[in-house]
This record gives structure tokens, sequence and C-alpha cells, in this order.
């Protein structure tokens, strides 16, 4: 027997088996392939189209970027709007009671005078900034509001060249009064008293090359209150207010020389070593006077220098002293 005939080659009959099921796991593999791509085709195509979606998604995130471009306009809007609030130096602005505010831009200045007394050194510079100041100084007819509000208490009246309580004084400044009413008279107003630092900004035009609010030129009776020869230039007493406007600063501002002196804010120091630079007053260390500025109707030249100081006891008053206020 040709067993070896009759038998099976065991490696034809291994090979025909793996190679039946080759071919069957062949097919299989090439259905399973193609399905396979089928489903990597759909599933790319899901993909790119979520992708692409989510690309577009990005996309529109960069719209949206765009949009934060556009908010980024809107920050040049907001720009614009910073435009808008920009200073506008020496704008007017009336509020109740008669008050009229005017703008002043804030800037950087050297405060004091090597020309002046030892309490006008050293020259430091101050960065002051924006603030309101009063148009005039306060009138009686506006403090007579105040007084009328309950909120602020009567001067002394009567007596030479005192104006409460006089009938056609309502335009003249309010004068015999103490640094206590005027802080409550401006605390009224929704403001306070200026430091002497923005006072002597607003004076001087922020410049040192103008002693006087009108510039460099000599007082005389043209630009000011004060004493030509004769007390309140021949009357003895203060004026209405805004009465020499040749005097004026270049914002507007009436009598910032001259009429009658005004209380600011500051403790009184010996110098102004040690003084802010910041603009604000001098309130550290307390002192026991406070500063008054600008000169009155009685001084000579020297008095309505910008950069002149005098000082009393806060509760002091008298005829040839007033005041303005800042917001």
């Amino acid at each position: 027997m040709n067993t070896k005939a009759e038998q099976k080659n065991p490696s034809s009959e291994s090979f025909a088996k793996p190679r039946a099921t080759w071919i069957h796991r062949g097919l299989l593999l090439s259905f399973l392939i193609t399905g396979l791509s089928g489903c990597l085709y759909e599933y790319k195509l899901t993909d790119l189209e979520e992708g692409d979606g989510g690309t577009e998604t990005e996309t529109h995130f960069n719209n949206d970027t765009e949009t934060e471009t556009h908010f980024n306009n809107d920050t040049e809007t907001e720009t614009d709007f910073n435009d808008d609030t920009e200073c506008h130096d020496g704008e007017k602005a009336a509020a109740a009671g008669g008050l009229t505010w005017v703008t002043i831009c804030g800037g950087e200045f050297d405060m004091g005078s090597a020309d002046g007394d030892d309490d006008e050194i050293p020259v430091h510079s101050v960065s002051v900034p924006t603030f309101e100041m009063l148009l005039t100084e306060v009138t009686v007819a506006q403090y007579q509001t105040c007084v009328q509000a309950a909120s602020c208490t009567a001067p002394p009246s009567g007596g030479a060249g005192v104006n409460w309580g006089l009938a056609d004084r309502e335009n003249y400044p309010i004068n015999n009064v103490t640094w206590y009413q005027a802080e409550q008279f401006c605390t009224w107003a929704g403001g306070r008293l200026p430091s002497e630092a923005e006072w002597e900004y607003a004076a001087s035009n922020g410049s040192a090359e103008d002693k006087y609010p009108w510039g460099d030129q000599r007082p005389t009776c043209e630009y000011a209150i004060m004493d030509e020869g004769i007390n309140g230039c021949g009357t003895d007493r203060s004026w209405p207010v805004c009465s020499r406007t040749a005097g004026n600063t270049t914002h507007g501002l009436c009598d910032m020389a001259g009429n009658v002196w005004e209380w600011v804010q500051d403790w009184h120091h010996s110098t102004y070593t040690g003084a802010p630079v910041d603009g604000t007053a001098w309130e550290d260390p307390v002192g026991t006077e406070r500063v008054y500025k600008g000169g009155a109707y009685y001084n000579l030249a020297g008095g309505p220098r910008a950069s002149n100081r005098m000082f009393k006891v806060p509760s002091f008053y008298e005829d040839w002293l007033g005041f303005r206020c800042v917001k």
C-alpha cells in the first residue's frame, strides 16, 4: 500500500487547509478592511466635519477674537470716551446757589519763590491733579444761601469794611469769616478748601514766569483791588467780585490777587522742607496757624504775589479775609 500515496500529504494538507483558511480570512479581511475603510472614511468625514466645524468654530472664535478686536474697537471707543472726558481747561459749570466751577487741568509746577520770604523756600516741584475751582471768591449772597440752609453760621456784622448784613453787598466777597466757617461752606457746596499748592498753581497759571495771575507786570489797580496810594483803589474796602477782569488768570478766575485774602487748607510751616509734592494740603504735622493767600485791598505790590503766604489761627476773622472752594 502506498500509504504514502494514499495518505494525504501532510504538508499539502497542512498547506491546503491554511490556504483555504487564509483565503477565507483574506476575504474576511477584505470585507473588514472595506468596512473599516468606510468607517475610517466616515470617521474622517465626521472628524473633518467636526474638525472643520471646530476649526470653523475656532475661526468663529477668531471671529470672536475679531469681536475681541471689536472689543478693542470698543476699547478705542473707550479711548474716545476718555477723549470725551479729557480735561477741558477753563471749562465753566454753573451750580446751585449761584456758584460757577472752573476746570483747572493738572500739571507740574515750581511752588514757592527764591525771591520771596523765608517761608517760600525751598522752591520745589509739585504735581497737581486736575481739580475745579470757584470762579470768584465766595460772595455774600452765596454764603447767605448756606446760612439759610442752616449749614453755615453767620459772621459778625457791622464794622468798617464788613460786607455781611448790608443790603447792597450781595456781590461782594464774604469776609470776616474764620477758617472753620470757610470749611463749613465748602463742605456744604460739595467741595473743600483748596490746598495751598492748588491755590498757587491756579494763581500762577502753573508757570514760574507768572508772579501774578495776569503775568509778570507790576500790580496796579488796573489788575487788582489793592493799595495804590489809597487802600482798595480809593475806597478803603473790598469791591464786588470780578471788578478787575484784566487781572484774571488764564482760566478766567477773578480776584486771585487783591480784594480779600483767601483761606486755604494747609497748616503753616516755617519753610517748605518736607512739604507734600502731590498737590495735597500739608496737614501733618499739625500746626497752630492756617495759611491764607492772594493779598487784599490794603496790600501794596508785594502782597498779591502768587507765592506769597500769610497765616493766622483758624479762629481768626477780619474784614480783609475771605475764601473760595475747590472740588
